[in-house]
């Protein structure tokens, strides 16, 4: 019975996740939210499913994602087989440029706020769960961390975006933890890569006060020569797309930077 985990699970691209990985036969999905009695959303969607258990975490918070894991390891008898993590901070701050703060102290505090769940994050997430990852001896163990094209330098030029600074520069560093860890787990048979969902619309269970701020975003985004998709995928389009990447993961593609849409990610041009 392959087992998930799902870091960041409450809504949009993590809570689809969740859904999509229950509907499959013979599956066991831990979603790890950071408050359970307010993720509404997962609850509606997942809260009938047997497979399903929904378990308190908080990534800036590295002895809640201990416990988590404890729960998991209780709960599949000790392995686990597949980490995903998607974990991201997304108020209203997250489209701010630099000049968006009221003072350098607001801007440092958000920054290391960000840091906190995007960056430490994923390393909080995967060494919590990675004895558990370890005992899966004759699987292929795999990590996935769920990247953004807005920690890209080279997208960041092309979609001329000079706003999502703490979010962008966090993120760019979540890119390097991750393969930092490929690097570390290579010769224990590890895949562990960044997975690009492309853009997504998530508004559909995201908080009402970020709705304004994005469609800013967007007017950049539509300013440029790109052609881009402004509205964004559905959420489950777009993680049917994944699982179709990281259920064809293999050792070669260990530390890599992955595209939705299967192969490497690249800036568009």
């Amino acid at each position: 019975m392959p087992s998930y985990v799902v870091i960041g699970a409450s809504r949009g691209i993590g809570l689809e996740f969740v859904r999509q990985l229950a509907c499959r036969s013979n599956t066991i999905v831990f979603a790890i939210v950071r408050n359970p009695q307010g993720s509404t959303h997962l609850d509606a969607a997942i809260g009938h499913l047997e497979n399903v258990y929904i378990l308190s975490g908080d990534v800036a918070d590295y002895g809640t994602l201990e416990r988590a894991a404890k729960q998991v390891s209780d709960i599949t008898g000790g392995g686990l087989d597949y980490l995903i993590h998607n974990a991201a901070k997304l108020d209203m701050s997250v489209f701010n440029g630099f000049d968006d703060y009221s003072s350098m102290e607001d801007m440092d505090n958000d920054f290391i706020s960000a840091f906190r769940v995007h960056s430490l994050g994923p390393i909080h997430g995967i060494t919590a769960f990675l004895p558990l990852l370890r005992i899966r001896a004759s699987h292929t163990k795999k990590v996935i961390v769920i990247g953004s094209c807005a920690g890209d330098p080279k997208t960041v030029l092309a979609y001329n975006i000079a706003s999502m600074v703490a979010y962008g520069m966090t993120k760019a560093t979540a890119h390097i933890a991750t393969t930092k860890f490929a690097i570390k787990l290579k010769e224990e048979g590890f895949v562990v890569v960044t997975l690009d969902p492309g853009m997504v619309n998530t508004t559909a269970t995201a908080p009402p006060i970020q709705l304004d701020a994005l469609e800013e975003v967007l007017e950049n985004f539509k300013e440029t020569e790109i052609q881009i998709e402004t509205q964004g995928q559905r959420p489950e389009d777009s993680v049917a797309a994944q699982l179709r990447v990281i259920d064809g993961l293999e050792v070669a593609h260990n530390g890599l930077y992955l595209s939705h849409l299967g192969g490497e990610y690249h800036a568009p041009s």
